[in-house]
């Protein structure tokens, strides 16, 4: 496992990561795979969590320094021009990776080359029994949760299965899949951007697999916070773009009333104090989601035309009949009420 071995790039986009940065490089620099490189993005951050990187493990470190804030989707996408492996794997800054994890991704992948994405079994850091992601769900209007969020991890996940897309906070993507579909919608900036990738992946006949032996800890929502106007803005929005670009026709088109299924469930959660709408009217006000929404649609009707472009490219460029079209769509569909009433 040494020549023959794929070089890995191990990318963190890191903003204000504090300590957390720490414990995510170390368990990088952990990692039995023999052949590895470690990219760090820094998103202009404030704090002196990249003086600690930079003194703890120099020229190890391939660093990138934005002067501003560049959003996760950008700062993986400069990553991955000029990183040299075959496979790319991502690590959010807070979150830590066990020691073996990218050595069981490698295994699982050699002589499967239609394999371009890689899930991996992700849990809560301060509740390491409970399932944080085990790749994605899509609910058909474009937005998404991870599949078996919040579940307490019983070996229900413990099989490796055939994904829809992997979560973008600990995953890999073959150099080549990105080749020849493109990296993440720097226009998203933050927040549904892996689902974006992985479907566009899978319209163009990548497979995506959730392998449960690669395992991470994660701290949920630790930079943008799990109830914040800001998250609530950029997932509402970019779900959108998702409909917009990524729904077979029929489901598009009845996306609406989805979305409306979607808020009258949200919106019982809220009043019943159940499911993230209660926690965020806990913090906010309820006049404040009518003008996040407003401000959310004008936005993406903004780009609603290069939108459109993007969807009739992928159209055209499509490897997948219409048919495995929806079947995808099917077999990965989220429910209302789990999204609604899940915490």
């Amino acid at each position: 496992m040494t020549e023959m071995s794929p070089l890995v790039s191990a990318i963190v986009v890191n903003w204000n990561g504090g300590t957390m940065l720490d414990d995510c490089l170390a368990s990088l620099f952990a990692q039995s795979w023999p052949r590895l490189e470690v990219i760090v993005v820094d998103n202009a951050s404030v704090d002196d969590s990249m003086e600690r990187a930079r003194a703890n493990w120099g020229d190890r470190l391939h660093i990138v320094q934005n002067k501003r804030n560049e959003g996760f989707a950008r700062g993986n996408n400069q990553a991955f021009a000029i990183a040299k492996g075959e496979w790319m794997f991502l690590l959010n800054n807070d979150a830590t990776v066990e020691p073996a994890a990218i050595t069981e991704l490698m295994q699982f992948v050699a002589n499967r080359d239609t394999v371009g994405m890689l899930a991996c079994r992700i849990n809560r850091m301060e509740e390491p029994n409970v399932i944080d992601s085990v790749g994605l769900l899509i609910y058909p209007d474009g937005v998404c949760r991870p599949r078996g969020w919040q579940e307490k991890d019983l070996g229900q996940y413990d099989r490796p299965e055939s994904v829809l897309a992997p979560h973008g906070c600990a995953c890999a993507y073959r150099k080549s899949m990105l080749d020849d579909i493109g990296g993440f919608d720097e226009v998203y900036f933050c927040y549904l951007e892996d689902l974006d990738l992985g479907m566009r992946g899978q319209l163009a006949a990548w497979q995506c697999w959730y392998v449960p032996t690669a395992r991470v800890l994660h701290h949920k929502s630790a930079s943008a916070g799990n109830y914040s106007k800001f998250k609530a803005y950029h997932v509402e929005r970019n779900r959108i773009w998702n409909a917009v670009k990524l729904l077979p026709r029929f489901v598009l088109l009845m996306s609406p009333l989805f979305t409306l299924n979607r808020y009258l469930m949200q919106g019982y959660a809220a009043a019943t104090h159940s499911g993230l709408s209660a926690e965020f009217v806990k913090e906010y006000s309820w006049w404040q989601l009518p003008i996040l929404l407003t401000r959310a649609y004008c936005a993406a009707l903004w780009r609603l035309p290069s939108m459109l472009m993007a969807r009739r490219r992928l159209t055209q460029q499509r490897r997948i009949t219409t048919r495995q079209w929806y079947e995808l769509i099917s077999r990965h569909k989220l429910d209302a009420i789990e999204l609604a009433l899940k915490y």
